[in-house]
């Protein structure tokens, strides 16, 4: 190797400096962000509409289950083979609704994450051109408080259920307790061979268990989402 290679090799290389994001870079990520919150809102619509169907079929099953038990009940004045139906009737719309408590449950869940994607994306917005942010009506942090509004940390169940599918989860648990109640007061009613004071004691007594229940299994859900949301620009 020849002196001039060595010295060459041994000078100090220059740094180059961190390139900075060009303007063809910045609209390039706006217009795949913006792609993205389009998608994001489709998503967003997408689950809210279909939890309103599932909680109109549930309560469509329960008024109908409603109106048998009505007309059966009213023919065959309280007998026992029209308590069994009853009974059955009853724990097939307990079931339903379980399934669709969950389900709506579930489909919060991916209400506040896709919330949260696009609290981020607006964020980015403003990033771009904080001037903007007066105009926004939507907060751009995707914290607890950007994502259930001012009220999160006052009365957090309160704020958490004003989202729609959460909404709907605390009215199925509500009509689950009911029908809890219901089948337990039909099976004491079975049991204690038509004492129906008794057994409307026992299902009132069970309908304060099942609301609690209940709402607390939508509570505690709310709750696991409420602190799993781990915010990249919280307020």
């Amino acid at each position: 190797m020849s002196r001039q290679a060595l010295t060459i090799m041994q000078r100090p290389q220059p740094i180059e400096p961190q390139r900075q994001p060009q303007v063809a870079d910045l609209e390039l990520r706006f217009r795949i962000l913006s792609a993205e919150y389009s998608h994001l809102t489709s998503m967003l619509a997408a689950t809210w509409s279909i939890s309103a169907a599932r909680t109109n079929l549930f309560f469509v099953a329960v008024s109908a289950g409603g109106l048998a038990l009505g007309i059966g009940g009213s023919s065959s004045r309280l007998s026992r083979p029209f308590l069994v139906l009853a009974l059955g009737v009853l724990m097939l719309i307990l079931t339903m609704g379980m399934v669709a408590l969950s389900r709506m449950l579930g489909a919060n869940r991916i209400a506040i994450r896709l919330i949260q994607s696009l609290n981020r994306i607006r964020h980015f917005f403003v990033e771009l051109d904080p001037h903007i942010s007066s105009y926004l009506t939507q907060s751009t942090h995707d914290d607890e408080r950007g994502i259930f509004g001012q009220v999160a940390r006052g009365t957090s169940f309160g704020a958490m259920t004003e989202m729609p599918a959460a909404s709907m989860a605390s009215l199925i648990a509500l009509v689950d307790a009911f029908v809890t109640a219901a089948i337990v007061g039909v099976g004491a009613l079975l049991l204690l061979g038509g004492d129906s004071m008794t057994a409307l004691i026992i299902a009132a007594v069970t309908l304060a268990i099942g609301i609690v229940l209940f709402e607390g299994w939508v509570y505690s859900d709310l709750q696991r989402a409420r602190h799993g949301l781990n915010p990249e620009f919280p307020s």
